[in-house]
């Protein structure tokens, strides 16, 4: 059984929080809310990074797929220095080596498929014999000397003896998907693709 105050007496009022408990109260909700946002932060950050090597194995795959196919299949390979009009071979007693490359898939001179680096643009293209219209193969490249022919060790070749390895090499300055800054505070120091083909039948 509940007793009634005496008369006279006020009820008494229900119990409040102290300036202590509070603060105390305050300081705990700061804590988890700082918390919550750094666990978000620090997620947002980690999917970028994801992200940033998931596109620059993607700009590998875009790049060399193609290429190391073509090369692996071709009768024959030159390198040397060319754009969408023309294309000068690099000939023996200096180094083998350029901004592009002419494949010839069979013995028929006249088919041929050429990629070359396009300064003004910073970007590798591919045109063929057939098709006169460049096909983008990578953006944002910052070297000049995009071919090489090689020995076994990677020593740049100055003869060409049928049986050299195609070097390959890419430098950038930043990665287009996703949109990726190359250098300092970023993903990269430096991001470089490169890699060494030969063809499936050596003459």
């Amino acid at each position: 059984m509940k007793l009634a105050p005496p008369t006279g007496h006020p009820m008494p009022s229900p119990a409040a929080f102290t300036l202590i408990e509070m603060m105390i109260s305050a300081s705990l909700m700061t804590m988890v809310l700082a918390g919550v946002i750094y666990c978000h932060v620090m997620g947002g950050r980690l999917m970028q990074f994801t992200q940033a090597k998931l596109g620059a194995n993607d700009s590998a795959r875009r790049a060399f797929g193609k290429l190391q196919d073509e090369i692996r299949g071709a009768q024959t390979i030159l390198v040397g220095e060319g754009s969408a009009t023309n294309f000068v071979a690099a000939t023996n007693g200096t180094p083998l080596s350029g901004h592009a490359l002419q494949i010839n898939p069979n013995t028929n001179a006249a088919w041929w498929i050429r990629y070359y680096y396009q300064s003004d643009t910073s970007q590798l293209l591919r045109i063929t014999s057939s098709n006169s219209a460049p096909q983008l193969i990578a953006s944002y490249v910052t070297n000049a000397v995009l071919f090489s022919k090689e020995d076994y060790l990677g020593d740049v070749l100055t003869t060409d003896t049928g049986n050299s390895a195609i070097g390959v090499r890419l430098q950038f300055t930043q990665l287009s998907y996703p949109m990726t800054m190359i250098g300092t505070n970023n993903y990269f120091d430096y991001y470089q693709l490169q890699t060494r083909i030969t063809k499936r039948a050596l003459y």
